[in-house]
């Protein structure tokens, strides 16, 4: 049983078909309420539940940044939850455009929160890679699909799990172990990714979670794990590569794009985190839109 607020109980994994059911097709295209999400982070964002009225409400504790609740799930008086968990932690972050376009602008102070937008792409467009703007990618494919004639792109399994470990051992240790930028998630570091994944792999058949690996002469080169998601959405969740190997990271996500999201009419390829480098890489894949979030506030309560 879920606790009425402002009582909370500590999100198990046993919530996860609640979750589903709550989250699953109801649920705003975001990343952050995916059900998947949710448990594989919970070791970093000490999530926990409760109810407000016929809403489902989820606080969200980090480790380096100050609790906030998600947006309400469900219900008929969203705005009425809302009112009541910003009296518990004064914020609601990540917020959906469909909440806050219920809320006044007199009484709660709405700020976007660029950082966090979702990159949402067509998966055919992924797939097919048409036209000049995608002539780069096309290139890095042909260098690697040319030295490496005899790569292998095959559903990622608990045979390849330690490989998959073993190499986000490696990516992080060629960019050093404090790579994040000043101000970076708790969650974008090594030690938070590292749960995430571990997490992930652990639990990878409860939580419905699927993925591919690309592998040359048996060695495992890169893999994605993803989720489907509201309106047959595949959200990825990891998408890691030996960056080493030209053209790895674009045959990854092309081959994942053919086979194993071919079911799916989008890919949410999720936030930037603000990071130069991945915000680039994220628009030059031409996402067909960035789903917006939001900061919810009571009015004037915002720091500047």
């Amino acid at each position: 049983m879920v606790p009425e607020f402002p009582e909370l109980r500590p999100l198990a994994l046993e919530d996860h078909a609640l979750l589903a059911e709550h989250l699953g097709w109801a649920a705003p295209a975001i990343c952050d309420l995916s059900p998947a999400n949710l448990f594989i982070w919970r070791d970093c964002e000490l999530s926990s539940l409760t109810r407000v009225g016929d809403s489902l409400c989820i606080l969200i504790e980090p480790h380096l940044e100050p609790a906030y609740f998600l947006e309400p799930i469900g219900g008929g008086r969203r705005a009425d939850a809302v009112r009541t968990c910003l009296t518990r932690v004064g914020r609601i972050s990540r917020a959906s455009r469909s909440l806050v376009d219920i809320l006044s602008p007199q009484e709660f102070d709405i700020r976007p929160l660029r950082d966090h937008f979702d990159y949402v792409y067509r998966t055919q467009a992924l797939a097919e890679l048409k036209g000049k703007k995608f002539d780069g990618k096309r290139n890095q494919i042909r260098k690697f699909t040319g030295e490496f004639p005899d790569y292998d792109f095959r559903p990622l399994d608990r045979s390849q799990f330690d490989g998959a470990m073993a190499l986000f051992t490696k990516w992080h240790e060629r960019r050093g172990t404090e790579t994040s930028p000043a101000g970076s998630l708790p969650y974008f570091s090594r030690d938070c990714q590292r749960r995430a994944l571990e997490r992930a792999l652990r639990d990878y058949e409860r939580l419905g979670l699927s993925g591919g690996a690309l592998v040359v002469r048996g060695e495992l080169l890169g893999f994605i794990i993803a989720s489907v998601g509201r309106a047959e959405s595949a959200v990825v969740h990891f998408q890691y590569a030996d960056a080493e190997v030209p053209g790895t990271y674009q045959a990854l996500l092309w081959e994942a794009c053919r086979r194993l999201f071919s079911g799916c009419a989008h890919v949410n390829l999720e936030e930037d985190l603000g990071v130069p480098g991945l915000r680039k890489t994220k628009l030059s894949y031409q996402p067909l839109r960035l789903e917006e979030k939001y900061e919810v506030r009571d009015a004037g309560t915002h720091p500047t």
